[in-house]
């Protein structure tokens, strides 16, 4: 069994795959119906993007398997359409070849199919029918023609009954490999996400504090000081320089035991004559100051912070003249070190 991987992409691989698990074992036990609908509710397969080989074989095998289920079900045009989608994606793929011939010869009148359809079931019929009837049937992953043969044509569905037993029992062993790997996936992303979230808890009650405005997020938590801490330019005002450097000794004190990142975000508002957006120096200068603050502590270094200008209309407030002193200002976003929360 592959290693499990948190990675989202291999987890909707692994998904694509237990669900044709299931359609191939519905379909051999003769459950066309339930095969059909496990492999529409997977939708378009082929759609944009480039799939790697592994996940390529997986949709060749998905659309493969719903042509030979149209056609088991008497469907022959939308089971020519997805071999069509098969060559598409595989132009060398002997089902889809010798699916479309024999389709091609049933269209031109060489050959006459008659699939025997019962609600929910199918029942392929080989050594009774007379020579003139054939049907088309599900036999080892292929789609084959059958017509009547005799006595031989019994003892050979007795013998592919065995095969298909042994496939069965390989499909559902595959399948159940896979749940697993899924539910180690689930169980590993569920514990990611608890840990993140109680980290998230820890740090914003560690720096609530009088002025401060705590913003929760999904991924990390946003310090909004409630009055501007730049009275012009980057020249810090001493309540805000108090403010952060308390914050400092906070953070300090939080990263011993809950690793954060922490992010100072600059603020300016737009003047006239000057840019509408897309940052500013000044912004960039007031993160600078604010980050001199907070590593006033000696357990925290400048290094520690990621500085970053918001663009002019990215205030932590809304964009009026009098919300400008307080949007001459830094926020801070803190986030918890470890996996990323899940999309």
């Amino acid at each position: 069994m592959s290693e499990v991987t948190d990675n989202p992409v291999d987890a909707r691989g692994l998904r694509l795959q237990l669900a044709v698990n299931r359609a191939h074992s519905a379909a051999r036990a003769g459950d066309l119906d339930l095969a059909a609908r496990l492999l529409d509710e997977l939708g378009e397969l082929d759609g944009p993007g480039e799939p790697g080989e592994e996940g390529r074989a997986t949709v060749v095998a998905a659309l493969n398997l719903r042509a030979k289920v149209h056609a088991q079900r008497g469907e022959l045009p939308e089971a020519d359409a997805c071999w069509s989608r098969v060559e598409a994606l595989a132009p060398d793929d002997p089902d889809a070849e010798a699916g479309r011939r024999t389709l091609a010869k049933i269209a031109a009148g060489r050959r006459h199919a008659r699939p025997v359809v019962h609600t929910g079931r199918v029942a392929v019929i080989a050594g009774a029918l007379a020579a003139t009837v054939a049907g088309v049937a599900l036999i080892g992953g292929a789609v084959k023609l059958i017509e009547g043969g005799g006595e031989g044509g019994g003892s050979g569905s007795v013998a592919e009954a065995d095969k298909g037993s042994e496939r069965l029992s390989e499909e559902s062993r595959r399948a159940d490999e896979l749940k697993a790997r899924l539910a180690a996936i689930e169980g590993d992303r569920t514990a990611d996400a608890e840990q993140r979230d109680s980290a998230l808890d820890e740090v914003a009650k560690q720096l609530a504090m009088p002025g401060v405005e705590i913003r929760r997020h999904a991924g990390d938590v946003q310090l909004v000081f409630r009055t501007g801490m730049f009275p012009y330019d980057s020249v810090i005002g001493p309540e805000g320089a108090e403010a952060l450097t308390e914050i400092g000794r906070r953070l300090a004190d939080l990263s011993a035991e809950t690793p954060v990142e922490t992010m100072v975000v600059g603020h300016s508002v737009a003047v006239p004559g000057g840019a509408p957006s897309g940052g500013s120096v000044v912004a960039l200068n007031r993160a600078r100051v604010a980050a001199q603050y907070l590593a006033q502590d000696r357990d925290l270094r400048l290094t520690d912070f990621r500085l970053v200008s918001a663009d002019q209309r990215r205030g932590p407030f809304p964009a009026t003249a009098a919300n400008a002193p307080r949007n001459r200002t830094v926020t801070l976003l803190i986030t918890p070190k470890g996996p990323p929360p899940t999309p």
